[in-house]
């Protein structure tokens, strides 16, 4: 008869366990696309500014994120992460819910720093979840596979977040989409088991103190791999955030498409380039690195450096028949890095320190990846947008983007205009953040193999 260790590690389980992360992980990604699915009817019903969505889909979602990942981190080090997963999903998906009843920007606001505060709980607690179930070896792919929720996400938002905007209002999506994620709560709760902690590594139970985060920060920050990938994993992540966000705009703004086809063709490409990118990403650096585990660092870097030039040329493409596909092999290129990223930052630790370890990435990538991105190209976009209107004052004459009523149907072509050469050269510029992360990932691969965490022999 299999005892409770065994029958935690066996496959059927397993199996079972990133199931249910998967689908949790999906539920999250389609809370965050619908919002970037549905901004330009956000922004042109409650007339906001690029930086206002900036702050939205950044800083607002991503300061409570970055506030809450050190403490939650540090709570599952010594509570049950299943318990911390089922409250986290339980809130965002009414947070999600909530921004349909918003009327304003303040309103909309508190709605997404509730989503960001909802999501801080995930990632750490699933990480380290994962991390006790599978070894280093296996452990990029197990992460990778959770990561799909990300373009299955980004799929099945969009498409639902566009049609359901065109038929029903952007109000009604948010309900109808966000509530259902409290049912994969639930079925985490009942379902799942929390592990011994470093289970993978043969420790059934271990007596082993949960450190405290003033002794993991030091364990982490005087390993030089760490800082590399934090900082190269958080500027892709800014600039991945940044594209993520304001694509659907983009399309829109430059090529005229529909919501609803927006919807499908942001879905479709993040679907694909991110689901490829994470799964090759994930298999060629863990295969590279069972010869040389520089290359946990070295793939990353390679593919943000593809990434760069193929998304500046999507962007400044002058048909979408061009347009889209370079943006999907650049977004494909660029999430070679995630789930390596991910893995590398839990193989650096121990079992006792993985959730503080992820804690703390989530704290820098919260801040700079999803937080400063898309308010960083928001802002940008508003600058480029009133260098290109030459009619007057953009903001008072463009409200939400559109010429405001009675206009000349010479203004409206001039706002129409400067929105999307706005939204078109800040998307461009900050794909030199790619540029910039790789050289840290490289950086990374140099001293990864002496920081690599070994454990313990046993007795």
């Amino acid at each position: 008869m299999a005892t409770p260790e065994e029958t935690l590690l066996s496959k059927g389980y397993r199996t079972w366990l990133l199931g249910v992360l998967l689908t949790i992980s999906t539920f999250s990604f389609i809370d965050r696309v619908i919002f970037s699915t549905l901004s330009q009817s956000i922004k042109q019903d409650l007339g906001m500014t690029d930086l206002q969505l900036g702050w939205l889909q950044g800083l607002g979602f991503a300061i409570p994120f970055m506030v809450l990942a050190l403490p939650i981190g540090w709570l599952a080090e010594r509570v049950s992460r299943v318990g911390i997963i089922a409250v986290a999903i339980t809130v965002w998906s009414v947070a999600t819910a909530f921004c349909g009843a918003t009327t304003n920007f303040v309103q909309l606001l508190f709605a997404r720093i509730g989503l960001g505060a909802g999501e801080a709980g995930f990632n750490p607690s699933s990480f380290s979840l994962v991390s006790d179930h599978y070894t280093s070896e296996r452990r990029t792919s197990a992460l990778a596979i959770i990561g799909l929720g990300s373009p299955i996400g980004a799929l099945v938002g969009g498409v639902l977040a566009g049609y359901a905007a065109q038929h029903l209002g952007w109000r009604t999506a948010f309900v109808v989409i966000g509530l259902p994620g409290i049912i994969a709560g639930l079925v985490a709760f009942f379902t799942l088991k929390e592990p011994p902690r470093g289970l993978a590594e043969g420790y059934k139970k271990t007596k082993e103190p949960a450190p405290s985060l003033l002794a993991v920060a030091k364990v982490l920050f005087t390993k030089p791999t760490f800082i590399n990938v934090l900082i190269g994993g958080s500027l892709a992540g800014a600039g991945m955030s940044a594209v993520g966000q304001f694509s659907a705009p983009y399309y829109i703004r430059v090529f005229h498409l529909s919501v609803q086809d927006t919807g499908t063709l942001h879905g479709l490409i993040s679907f694909v380039s991110l689901g490829a990118g994470m799964l090759f990403g994930a298999k060629i650096a863990e295969r590279a690195a069972r010869k040389n585990k520089k290359w946990y660092a070295l793939s990353p870097a390679i593919g943000v450096l593809v990434a760069a030039p193929l998304y500046a040329i999507g962007f400044q493409a002058p048909s979408i028949w061009v347009a889209a596909p370079c943006i999907l092999f650049g977004g494909l290129a660029l999430f070679f890095y995630y789930a390596p990223a991910l893995a590398t930052v839990q193989n650096l630790v121990g079992p006792r320190m993985r959730a503080s370890a992820a804690g703390f990435y989530a704290l820098v990538f919260g801040l700079v990846g999803t937080g400063l991105g898309p308010t960083l190209l928001g802002t940008l976009s508003d600058m480029f947008a009133v260098k290109a209107f030459t009619a007057g004052d953009l903001h008072v004459m463009c409200k939400g983007g559109r010429a405001v009523a009675g206009s000349t149907q010479a203004v409206a072509d001039a706002c129409a205009g400067a929105s999307a050469e706005g939204i078109r050269t800040a998307l461009t510029v900050i794909t030199l953040l790619f540029v910039w992360s790789s050289i840290h990932f490289l950086l990374a691969s140099r001293t990864l193999a002496k920081d690599f965490y070994t454990p313990p022999a046993q007795a």
